[in-house]
């Protein structure tokens, strides 16, 4: 890792005039970092032999935006960027965010709606003839028939909406290699059909592929016709994205086929060692005069793994990161560590120490023969697996050299702890709490409810009380008031009323006041998706609840912040209508004093009607402005009690 590493070129001139083989169009500001997927692409392509530019944030009107480094040799891959664009716009309630991490100074209106589509239609303007590659997490988590919440509906793959030559779903450094050594070496894209990791759309007159090997998925107007559909088509997915033994999945779009290859294998720790010792920068491009959000947030942290064996419904990782862990090594880790202090600004502090599932550091399934046939979702639900690993002695290893080199001062773990796990190791808990954690320790027991934690895949919330004691006990031994600070979920298919009341009186029974609640979004490819679309649990077949509209979720929402005064009025809205006015009183048992209860709702409603999604980011400017004044109508009903 060099301090002396340039970015990747981003005009002709840091180009040297010359052609370059690939060039990557991203939604995102470019900083130089492997947390970006398109910096992390961009260099395992260049330590490949290949030469690479960035085009960041392009004007998606304009064709010659997507000329400024000319015409590449091999093909032009897009993305959306490191998350959904319609994620990054747009709140759980549909409501526009007012910034956008990505982007020179948090800037918003710099990408349009489902960014890959647009972005490839102008690509293909400016310059035709040149092979399209789409890839990245919108691309990876529609690549078939999916449910898009923003629009209410069911929509094919952004393969065919887009019209790009070839998808590149999951991580996708092993597949982009392949496919840019292919066309190097004089093939067309079409010969680049076979390629693990990679989806396609076959023209009418292709013949679809068949055998025992293939899996044929309800259709496109199938999904439309009955959206329990989806659900088959969600579970094909999980179940088909074992590398070992996955199947190729083929779909009908009207008169046309997509097809998905099995999924690519994950990196070895070795190659994982490789991209991260690439000689990225980790800083933004320098033609940024404007700081990038997203890149403050993890300045002086270390990603050690990627994947995520716990399969939560309502989460992409599996599906995209995929199941197994994948872990460098210890050295390799304590390379980047121990170069830390070289790199402008920082402190002495590692900020984190982790990656998807901090803790799930080399965990992994300890048998080969039952990994090649394994077609479960989760490791850990609803049962652990009696194959997988659990020693954190490797992660412990690694702290405890982290925190001894030369220059570090500190070294915390604020990403994702997985509790019952961490519960399994007294060792653990007690190292954690006594030099790893910053006052506060964040983890994800998203709820109290035995069935509503069953929808989401999720421990039962004994896990978590355990795994609090053991902290507390930790704390004391090393002298020490550290806190948890819990993330739970509301508005999850399966949770109903009854539910988030029960996680209410859980939350006042414990003590915990969490400042922020994660409302559920309806995301694209998730087990979740599938059942707030058909209200049907996939594996089961049974009806689950599904809380539908602002009313219902924002209810739920309020009731998790029962002890917020200027949610009082909400929350008696929401036991008045949910029956439950025993809540109501000054009694041990309830969770509001008596009082006015909030009532404007229609009032409310017909203002947000005024906002729409459009692409066009003018409109959207002047909606959110306007929304944002209706939202504090909204908000000053609340308060002051309602009618």
């Amino acid at each position: 890792m060099t301090t002396q590493s340039k970015p990747l070129p981003m005009t002709r001139e840091e180009a040297g005039h010359k052609d370059l083989d690939v060039i990557l169009v991203t939604g995102d500001a470019y900083v130089d970092h492997p947390g970006w997927g398109v910096a992390a692409i961009g260099r395992w392509l260049e330590g490949h032999g290949f030469s690479v530019g960035i085009i960041s944030q392009p004007d998606w009107n304009d064709p010659e935006a997507f000329r400024v480094l000319g015409r590449p040799r091999l093909f032009m891959g897009i993305t959306a960027g490191n998350m959904d664009t319609m994620v990054n716009l747009y709140t759980a309630s549909r409501r526009i965010r007012s910034t956008d991490a990505y982007s020179p100074g948090g800037r918003t209106g710099m990408r349009p709606d489902r960014a890959t589509i647009p972005y490839v239609s102008r690509a293909r303007q400016a310059q035709p003839g040149v092979p399209i590659v789409v890839g990245g997490i919108e691309a990876s988590l529609r690549r078939l028939v999916h449910y898009d919440f923003w629009q209410d509906k069911m929509r094919g793959s952004i393969l065919l909406d887009s019209k790009a030559d070839l998808l590149v779903f999951g991580m996708g450094e092993l597949p982009i290699v392949e496919i840019a050594q292919r066309l190097r070496d004089g093939k067309s894209i079409k010969d680049c059909r076979d390629i693990p990791g990679t989806a396609y759309a076959l023209g009418g007159k292709e013949s679809v592929p068949e055998g025992e090997h293939v899996e044929v998925l309800p259709s496109l107007a199938e999904c439309k016709a009955d959206r329990r559909a989806l659900g088959r088509v969600t579970l094909h997915m999980y179940r088909e994205s074992n590398p070992h033994c996955a199947k190729t999945l083929v779909q009908l779009h009207g008169s046309r086929w997509v097809v998905q290859n099995p999924p690519a294998r994950p990196l070895e720790t070795a190659e994982m060692d490789r991209l991260h010792e690439m000689p990225f920068t980790h800083q933004a491009h320098p033609c940024y005069r404007k700081p990038i959000p997203a890149l403050q947030s993890i300045a002086g942290s270390v990603t050690v793994n990627r994947g995520c064996s716990g399969g939560c419904s309502f989460c992409a990782l599996t599906i995209h990161q995929g199941k197994d862990v994948t872990s460098r090594s210890t050295e390799s880790v304590l390379r980047e560590v121990a170069s830390l202090p070289q790199r402008k600004g920082f402190n002495g502090i590692v900020t984190d120490l982790g990656g998807p599932t901090a803790n799930m550091f080399h965990m992994k399934c300890n048998s080969a023969a039952a990994n090649a046939v394994c077609r479960r979702v989760s490791c850990l639900h609803p049962v652990r697996c009696k194959h997988y690993g659990t020693d954190h002695k490797p992660y412990l290893n690694l702290l405890r050299k982290a925190r001894n080199l030369p220059g570090i001062r500190r070294v915390y773990v604020n990403s994702g702890i997985r509790y019952d796990l961490a519960a399994l190791d007294d060792e653990f808990v007690e190292e954690l709490a006594a030099h790893h954690v910053q006052g506060q320790l964040s983890v994800a027991p998203e709820h109290a409810s035995s069935a509503a934690l069953q929808m989401m895949r999720k421990p039962k919330v004994e896990y978590f009380d355990d795994f609090m004691r053991r902290f507390r006990e930790s704390n004391e031994k090393a002298g020490k008031e550290q806190y948890v600070v819990p993330y739970f979920q509301c508005a999850h298919p399966g949770v109903g009323p009854e539910e988030t009341i029960q996680l209410a009186q859980y939350m006042k029974q414990s003590g915990l006041r969490p400042r922020q609640v994660q409302m559920f979004m309806p995301t694209p490819a998730t087990i979740a998706t599938a059942m707030y679309v058909s209200g049907l649990d996939p594996y089961t077949k049974k009806s689950v609840f599904v809380a539908r509209g602002d009313r219902e979720r924002s209810r739920q929402r309020a009731l998790l912040f029962y002890w917020k005064k200027e949610e009082w009025p909400h929350v008696r809205e929401a036991l008045t209508a949910w029956g439950r006015k025993d809540l109501i009183g000054n009694g041990p048992d309830c969770l509001v004093p008596p009082g006015a209860a909030y009532g404007a709702w229609t009032r409310w409603k017909r203002n947000s009607k005024s906002v729409r999604f459009d692409t066009h980011m003018g409109l959207q400017v002047e909606r959110a402005r306007k929304y944002e004044e209706d939202e504090q109508n909204w908000e000053a009903v609340s308060t002051s009690g309602g009618c």
